[in-house]
């Protein structure tokens, strides 16, 4: 092959990746999005609101029963994963009281909220009004920060794991007295926030 064919072929290749390159970053930026000024606002409004919740006493007693009784036995996020909306464990989270009142919730500002999500001390899942993508929440920062006793919320939009709906996460821990026993997590529907 001559030198000048191989340097053509180089460069068309060079180019190629680039423009593959390019079209990845472009997918991934229209998958995830930034936080902008303008919607800070409104997601500061909804970080008050979820302490608010994270506060009621029937998210409270919810969340202590929870941490007495443990995570669902031998339920981990492999085993969870397997389960079906209409699975009796998965159900009895979005039936119980604590998740009727997550639904009331949610249900009152369906176009600003795609899914509300209480968790316990071990990040075990308490109630919620959709199932969650995970049971157990550690290692991720919407639980890790909030049960640190943070008000966390995502940095960018990008599409909730288990809804797909373009989402800002915002989680609030749930306090007893002064110490953290559990996390309500809150996913803001993105195209509300601007």
């Amino acid at each position: 092959m001559a030198h000048g064919t191989l340097t053509q072929l180089i460069s068309r290749s060079a180019i190629q990746v680039a423009a593959c390159c390019f079209a990845l970053g472009a997918a991934s930026a229209a998958w995830a999005g930034e936080v902008t000024a303008k919607m800070q606002p409104r997601i500061d409004t909804y970080k008050k609101q979820a302490v608010a919740w994270a506060a009621d006493p029937q998210i409270l007693k919810a969340v202590k029963e929870s941490n007495a009784g443990g995570p669902i036995a031998g339920m981990g996020n492999a085993k969870w994963r397997e389960l079906k909306e209409d699975d009796p464990a998965v159900k009895s989270l979005v039936t119980n009281p604590a998740g009727q009142l997550l639904t009331k919730w949610m249900n009152a500002d369906a176009k600003g909220i795609n899914k509300i999500v209480l968790s316990g001390d071990k990040s075990q899942r308490v109630a919620f009004t959709s199932m969650p993508a995970i049971y157990i929440g550690k290692g991720k920062p919407n639980f890790d920060e909030a049960f640190s006793g943070k008000v966390w919320h995502q940095a960018e939009s990008k599409p909730d794991p288990s809804t797909n709906i373009d989402t800002v996460q915002i989680a609030a821990p749930v306090k007893d007295g002064g110490a953290v026993i559990g996390v309500l997590l809150v996913s803001l529907t993105a195209a509300n926030l601007k």
